[in-house]
């Protein structure tokens, strides 16, 4: 997805996706996050995805696609191959990652 496409739907209460931030918890720190995202470091991403992991259930459960964001999209373009080889067809990520969002003027929030 595009950054645009995100932050126009960010609002909206019956949007159809999770934002799952990917970055390190120094990363979080030191950048913010973008609001209503949850934290799923790439290093746990393979637990998270497989059937019964915390992405999985949360997915399925709720019918909403996973939307992975990271610091430039690298790693988030890894992470929807490997919810899409766990069944989870809809992942898809932010291009670009979260530079591509500050460039775009997209909310950050800060980590309390």
């Amino acid at each position: 997805m595009s950054c645009g496409e995100v932050i126009g739907l960010l609002g909206d209460e019956a949007r159809d996706f999770l934002l799952v931030d990917l970055r390190d918890k120094s990363e979080r720190r030191a950048e913010g996050q973008i609001p209503g995202s949850v934290h799923a470091p790439y290093s746990d991403l393979l637990d998270n995805v497989v059937a019964g992991g915390l992405l999985h259930e949360m997915a399925t459960s709720s019918g909403r696609r996973l939307v992975f964001y990271c610091a430039f999209g690298e790693r988030s373009a890894m992470a929807v191959q490997a919810a899409q080889d766990q069944g989870l067809s809809g992942a898809c990520h932010i291009k670009g990652g979260l530079d591509a969002w500050k460039t775009a003027s997209g909310p950050i929030e800060p980590l309390t």
